[in-house]
């Protein structure tokens, strides 16, 4: 299994200097992307797509040795059209008849990975990702049918309370090439953007299953700007007191 973590991101914002990626801020005196490094750490090799940019500015090469011990690095040269592009630029580590995770370096998901795609695998799907309940247009959303599987899903549109939490499971890494590439050739942009969420319906198209795992509403944390990094932080706190 290979975990591909997009980390081409927008920085924390202009007032900061120098303008940090979210991803590396700090919490409990770790780096945010080695919190989430170290819950894919039983899953596999881990790719990670950065800005060329971030790498030379942030010496990412280096962070990332120290984290993973052999990292492989993909480098966004200009901006893409989206994460979908983004990904697919790191199509030469994905091996197409092995399993592949891809995850957003700014989502914070508390929970246990190997459980989930144990669960996956158990099922029988094709596909797995990770929902929450929300209404909020800034998500993703999934219709299902009545045992669960994925019958649509649309970006930026609430077509059911289950959003996207950003974690996608393949149970073939070529699934998620050919998706993606089919959904791009149908121009499915939203908003001027390719993202990866619909080139879900495109398997569903092909008559694969897609499972979803429903998170409580604790253990997902978006982390898109300092206030929502100082909830996840307050929250680990409050959890830490609760402990003693």
């Amino acid at each position: 299994m290979t975990v591909l973590i997009l980390a081409a991101g927008e920085p924390l914002g202009e007032n900061t200097k120098p303008a940090y990626p979210i991803w590396l801020s700090e919490l409990e005196g770790e780096l945010l992307l080695e919190r989430q490094v170290k819950a894919f750490e039983k899953s596999g090799p881990v790719v990670f797509a950065f800005r060329q940019s971030d790498i030379d500015a942030f010496h990412l090469e280096s962070i990332t040795r120290q984290i993973t011990g052999e990292a492989a690095l993909v480098s966004i040269k200009r901006e893409t059209a989206g994460a979908a592009c983004t990904a697919l630029l790191a199509i030469s580590h994905i091996d197409r008849d092995a399993e592949l995770i891809v995850a957003s370096a700014t989502d914070h998901i508390d929970a246990d990975y190997g459980e989930i795609i144990d669960w996956f695998r158990a099922r029988g799907a094709d596909a797995g990702v990770l929902t929450f309940d929300s209404l909020h247009p800034r998500y993703s959303y999934l219709k299902t049918d009545a045992e669960g599987w994925v019958l649509e899903v649309a970006e930026k549109r609430p077509i059911s309370r289950r959003a996207n939490a950003g974690f996608y499971w393949y149970a073939r890494g070529g699934d998620f090439i050919d998706s993606v590439q089919q959904m791009i050739l149908k121009d499915a942009e939203v908003n001027g953007a390719f993202y990866i969420s619909p080139s879900l319906n495109e398997l569903v198209l092909r008559g694969l299953k897609i499972a979803c795992w429903e998170l409580a509403a604790e253990q997902y944390h978006p982390l898109k700007d300092r206030h929502q990094i100082a909830m996840l932080e307050h929250a680990l706190e409050e959890r830490a007191r609760h402990a003693q």
